[in-house]
């Protein structure tokens, strides 16, 4: 591609530019390079690019044709050309479309939004009860991957929005101790289960359902099906598991897992929230949606952080993104976009099957502000590796008014100038204590995390991958890498219990099943 070649020859140029004397050549550097949208604010200044490598960048979504990707992903054309369907996640948050809107699609969301919404009152309103009468003041989601992340971060952010006298739980790994944890002080009487797995067949998803069944059935439930429902597009599936049909909520085969919080699978936050905070998220995603589909590159936030991705990645060669938010509230965010960014664009092949030639994706890693500074940024500052760095935080905290949130923010962006400074220009410092600087780095800033602005944050990544995946020309929306372990995991669980041949493995792997079966036959 032209736009290609004509970075690969820009790149050294700007690279060779400190970043700070990118900044004392343009005083309106900071407000040139920042976009807003109500009340969040990006800022991508401390980036080594001018207006010729934006130019550059916007050309090449130009000539990758991100106009037409953007426009078929919100038109429902089938590209998720491996398994021949739409990515449709955002037609589950347009509130106003769907409220004037007469497709099917349509008429099955706002049904499905309705039975969230039923259901989340009666559970409210102490209708929904257990075996024994007693009303269900204890929820506990199980899933795994999209099925977990996603409402395990919403549940925790919006801590504030929470109703009282509702427990909400999590329990996604398949080690017996998650479990155990989330039912350890838990009243079986009072206590309901969610199953949520688009398939149904999820080994680790439906291994801790049947340990739910059991815990219930020991505890002298006589009434299982009280305490159970259901999230799939699997429906004959989760009946056969013993779940009650007018207790399974629908989830549709163009939905993505890592796409599915607007779903039903974000039911744990509507019943933790209440709906209308629910429905305050759907809406923040959709504004982030309308933005992205309508506003044109160079003002467009998630076209603009998609392109920076490609720049480091393919130019400068970065192997990883540090995502790093200052809100306790966020903690699970750098997890989240985990899934969300390698398993979309950890692929070797494009659209078309064929090899590629060039990097796609990125390690995805991070953790949470003030914490970070005192374990892994030394890496960022003094590190030899070259590390795009994400900086998100609020202007005000949801607690009372202290002056915490003055200490959190002003650490924030300390970090993000130091990065860029560094402090070379101090002669008299020792080697050991040379910060080099000229270290880029992305502020997200907001003004409080609200459910509509957490909305908003969450789709601008959604669309920031896709975008990543349009100038790569690979698919975003499948997963057969993860196919393969779990195709694998089977055969070894046979061996594990006898029934299968652990020869039929490399060496390694029949060693390491020969250690399990000694281990269990000596005890």
């Amino acid at each position: 591609m032209n736009s290609w070649k004509l970075l690969s020859e820009h790149y050294p140029v700007i690279s060779n530019k400190q970043l700070k004397d990118l900044f004392a050549s343009d005083p309106d550097r900071a407000r040139r390079y920042a976009i807003g949208l109500e009340n969040l604010y990006v800022d991508f200044s401390k980036h080594h690019i001018n207006d010729e490598t934006l130019s550059l960048l916007t050309g090449l979504a130009e000539e990758c044709n991100l106009d037409k990707w953007i426009k078929d992903l919100f038109t429902g054309e089938k590209i998720n050309s491996t398994e021949q369907r739409p990515a449709l996640h955002t037609a589950l948050r347009d509130i106003n479309k769907l409220k004037q809107s007469n497709t099917a699609i349509s008429k099955d969301v706002s049904t499905e939004l309705e039975n969230i919404n039923t259901f989340v009152k009666k559970l409210h309103s102490g209708e929904i009860t257990g075996w024994t009468g007693k009303s269900i003041n204890t929820l506990i989601n199980i899933g795994i991957g999209g099925s977990d992340l996603g409402p395990r971060l919403v549940y925790d952010a919006l801590v504030h929005t929470r109703k009282p006298g509702l427990d909400i739980r999590f329990v996604a790994n398949v080690d017996a101790d998650e479990f155990l944890l989330a039912t350890g002080n838990a009243d079986p009487e009072t206590t309901m289960f969610i199953i949520s797995s688009k398939s149904f067949t999820t080994a680790e998803t439906l291994t801790n359902a049947s340990a739910a069944r059991d815990w219930l059935s020991d505890n002298g439930c006589t009434e299982l099906t009280r305490h159970f429902i259901a999230i799939t597009a699997n429906r004959p599936a989760a009946e056969k598991f013993g779940i009650a049909g007018n207790s399974i909520f629908t989830i549709w085969d163009w939905v993505g897992g890592r796409y599915s919080l607007w779903s039903a699978i974000g039911l744990p936050v509507a019943a933790a929230t209440g709906m209308d905070n629910f429905l305050e998220l759907l809406d923040g995603a959709s504004i982030m949606d309308e933005h992205f589909r309508t506003e044109p590159y160079a003002g467009n936030i998630p076209v603009i952080l998609g392109l920076l991705d490609i720049w480091y990645i393919n130019f400068f060669h970065a192997e990883s993104i540090a995502i790093i938010p200052y809100a306790e509230a966020l903690r699970f965010l750098p997890a989240y976009l985990a899934q969300l960014m390698m398993e979309s664009n950890g692929k070797s092949v494009d659209r078309e099957g064929q090899p590629l030639d060039y990097d796609t994706g990125a390690i995805v890693w991070g953790g949470v502000g003030t914490n970070a500074q005192h374990a892994f940024m030394q890496l960022l500052h003094q590190g030899t590796h070259t590390v795009p760095s994400e900086f998100i935080v609020g202007l005000d905290g949801m607690g009372e008014r202290n002056n915490h949130q003055e200490i959190l923010y002003a650490n924030c962006i300390a970090q993000s100038e130091a990065l860029m400074l560094g402090n070379s220009e101090n002669k008299q410092l020792p080697r050991y204590k040379h910060v080099a600087g000229n270290r880029p780095s992305t502020i997200i800033i907001y003004d409080t995390l609200t459910p509509r602005t957490l909305g908003m944050l969450l789709a601008m990544y959604e669309h920031r991958t896709f975008v990543q995946a349009c100038i790569w020309n690979i698919n975003p929306f499948d997963q057969w890498g993860v196919e393969l372990g779990k195709q694998i995991s089977g055969t070894i669980l046979d061996d594990l219990v006898g029934n299968g041949n652990a020869s039929t493995h490399d060496s390694s792997t029949t060693e390491l099943i020969k250690k399990y079966r000694d281990y269990h036959n000596r005890k």
